[in-house]
């Protein structure tokens, strides 16, 4: 017959109590403990996960929407260069065309002054070339008494110029200051004692002063006297009178060519 003994028993019960008991504080609460945390863990990871599922879907939302709008703005640029290149294009042909015309109203400018100043060039030439011609002629053809005529001319003008201008007299004497002047005369042929004297005597009253001559022949004049006195030059000389001629000709040739 099972013979039990109620102490044992009870002391086999409270072994396991305290068995269970010791467990349940250092194995239990531990694992429970630790697998609150993991899942803690992973409900705080799967949260984040989703927050990063949402940043990516909102990131990759705005990145289209930046694309569609970055299309948008290349297509808009590209048409504003468009317009900007064909606007510099129009206006660099309008330019190119203003040139052109310009250079073709220049070109013919020039064209119609050279075609101008040829004429003149040549008039120029036969102008000098006749008078050359005629002023050698008249001054192998004219007698001594041409020349004698235009010397005393010269000497008449003066004394008359004192006696009707007696103001632009007095300008010319105080143009020469205090200075003792000097007449260079410059005749077709040389002047006689008494054509020198005649000449000292005009000068020296119309300077109101002694002044000195100095003779010069020069045959180019064909006939007649050239007389620099002070700042004042005097030409009755036949030469004179044809440069005057020549002037005058020149002047009315030109205004001729410009009426036709």
């Amino acid at each position: 017959m099972l013979n039990l003994d109620v102490w044992t028993i009870i002391f086999q019960i409270i072994n396991f109590l305290v068995l269970a008991a010791a467990l349940y504080y250092l194995l239990f609460r531990p694992v429970m403990r630790g697998v609150k945390e993991r899942a803690a863990e992973k409900e705080r990871l799967t949260r984040e996960l989703a927050q990063e599922r949402e940043e990516a879907a909102r990131l990759r939302t705005e990145l289209e929407a930046r694309l569609a709008h970055a299309d948008e703005e290349a297509a808009a640029i590209i048409a504003t260069k468009r317009e900007q290149v064909e606007a510099e294009r129009k206006a660099l042909l309008q330019e190119t065309q203003a040139e052109v015309e310009r250079f073709l109203v220049e070109a013919h400018a020039d064209a119609h002054r050279l075609r101008q100043q040829t004429v003149d060039d040549s008039h120029a030439d036969l102008l000098d070339a006749v008078l050359e011609i005629s002023g050698g002629v008249i001054g192998r053809a004219a007698p001594p008494e041409v020349h004698d005529a235009l010397v005393q001319q010269l000497s008449d003008r003066i004394w008359e110029l004192g006696r009707s201008e007696m103001e632009r007299v007095e300008t010319f004497r105080r143009s020469l200051g205090d200075r003792t002047p000097t007449a260079y005369v410059t005749t077709a042929r040389p002047l006689s004692p008494e054509q020198q004297g005649l000449l000292a005597r005009t000068f020296t009253a119309l300077a109101d002063r002694h002044v000195n001559l100095e003779l010069k022949t020069d045959p180019a004049l064909a006939a007649g006297i050239r007389v620099r006195l002070g700042d004042t030059i005097v030409d009755h000389s036949i030469a004179g009178q044809l440069a005057d001629l020549r002037e005058s000709v020149s002047t009315a040739l030109k205004e001729r060519m410009a009426h036709e």
